[in-house]
């Protein structure tokens, strides 16, 4: 009857050990998948801005818009 407790409670332990790992490891891979998907929204905004700047026809505005790219682009950190 002492096996059987034994037994049991060893794969009691074994399973909430597993069971925390998968969950650390959801946690780690839940984050890396922000950092991505963040960073693919960074892209993205960096190339619509591109788009608007290529489609204005007004040459000052263009100018100033370009400018403030820059300085918003240089001013970024990654």
């Amino acid at each position: 009857m002492k096996d059987i407790a034994y037994i049991s409670s060893g794969a009691g332990v074994v399973v909430s050990f597993i069971g925390g790992s998968v969950f650390v490891l959801y946690s780690k891979t839940v984050l890396q998948l922000k950092q991505y998907h963040d960073s693919l929204l960074d892209v993205q905004n960096v190339l619509l801005a591109f788009k608007l700047v290529e489609a204005t026809d007004d040459v000052k505005e263009k100018s100033a818009m370009t400018q403030k790219m820059i300085e918003f682009l240089s001013s970024r950190r990654l």
